[in-house]
């Protein structure tokens, strides 16, 4: 799981939390369950779900800002 710039979707749930807004797409979320997101001034972002790595196959197949 990764963070990535996009624009707004239909199937996308909408998060603002502080100055920041997210989009997660509804089908994402429903398999990531709680996703929580730090920032740390050192090394930025840090995610983390109920997704196991091994289960995102290492694509990024449901953002449309890769490739």
């Amino acid at each position: 799981m990764a963070l990535a710039l996009d624009e707004q979707k239909t199937n996308d749930e909408v998060f603002e939390v502080k100055d920041y807004t997210f989009l997660v797409e509804k089908t994402l979320l429903e398999q990531a369950g709680t996703i929580t997101i730090d920032f740390n001034g050192y090394t930025g972002f840090s995610l983390a779900s109920n997704i196991q790595a091994s289960d995102t196959g290492g694509s990024c197949s449901s953002c449309s800002s890769c490739g």
